[in-house]
């Protein structure tokens, strides 16, 4: 598999005993940097979007909802400690605070997801996870599309299971490469997102990467809290070459109007695999 990005080609190898799918030639993780400018999207949040930012951050508080009903489902109490690996914009954060008596932590490589906003009541980190040495166990930690970006998984897994608590729930969402919309949209599907994207797993490169003696997936769907819908038409958008640095206003009403179209479709992504999934880890006690 290959994906352009600027003026170089990436490739994409599967592993034939896990499935993991990764990237051959990826960049330097000290220069990928420039890959996660001001413009890259995740970090302009709504802003980008103009005079339509209102309708974005609805749109966003709708997705943050949908993970904190996740996060509750999955520890089935209020007051937890929570940390989010690669928080970018920490709106989910927020509304975790705002909603429970959840004690909030945050990292992220950047802090332009958060710089100049008001998230003081939230304790963020700009640091890479390899680096971060939190002072406790957590209840619960979050990977909202951020195993997908990480070089050193078995590291970070390990790392993980040192700051989780035993019974602790790992939550995490990625792009599903085996799906319906992978297949259509070819090396565009914004799943590949080379090179910011290293690594994707199957169930089976889930299962070899948190074995059962360790740890115990008690969910894996192949759908997730990110509508599907998304990351089809960030591919759409790759595959008629968008700026990404520039203002979104001008693409809001054609947006909407694929959504509306697209809507029957996207109907069966409980049911037809369409790009995303989820899965909910939790680590045994001999972890």
């Amino acid at each position: 598999m290959m994906h352009p990005q600027q003026e170089n080609e990436f490739h994409f190898q599967r592993c034939s005993k896990c499935e993991t799918v990764f990237l051959e030639n990826p960049v330097a993780e000290e220069k990928l940097g420039q890959y996660y400018s001001k413009s890259y999207l995740p970090y302009r949040g709504a802003e980008a979007w103009g005079k339509y930012a209102k309708w974005v951050k609805s749109s966003q508080r709708k997705l943050d909802a949908k993970r904190l009903s996740v996060v509750k489902k999955a520890l089935e109490k209020q007051t937890f400690s929570l940390l989010d690996i690669g928080c970018g914009k920490p709106t989910f954060l927020q509304l975790v605070k705002e909603k429970t008596k959840a004690d909030c932590h945050g990292i992220d490589l950047s802090t332009e997801g958060w710089k100049n906003q008001e998230f003081d009541k939230l304790k963020l980190s700009n640091s890479s996870f390899a680096d971060f040495r939190p002072k406790q166990k957590f209840d619960a930690i979050t990977l909202w599309h951020y195993l997908e970006h990480d070089y050193h998984l078995q590291d970070t897994v390990k790392q993980i299971s040192q700051s989780l608590k035993i019974g602790g729930k790992l939550i995490i969402e990625v792009p599903d490469y085996q799906s319906l919309t992978a297949k259509q949209q070819k090396q565009y599907w914004q799943g590949w997102h080379s090179p910011r994207h290293l690594s994707l797993l199957s169930r089976k490169g889930f299962e070899q990467l948190f074995p059962s003696s360790k740890w115990k997936i008690k969910t894996h769907k192949r759908y997730g809290t990110l509508d599907a819908f998304t990351l089809w038409w960030l591919g759409k958008m790759e595959e008629k070459k968008i700026d990404w640095a520039t203002s979104m206003e001008n693409e809001f009403w054609p947006l909407v109007g694929l959504k509306v179209l697209s809507f029957p479709f996207f109907l069966f992504e409980k049911f037809i695999p369409m790009g995303v999934q989820l899965l909910i880890i939790e680590k045994r006690e001999q972890a």
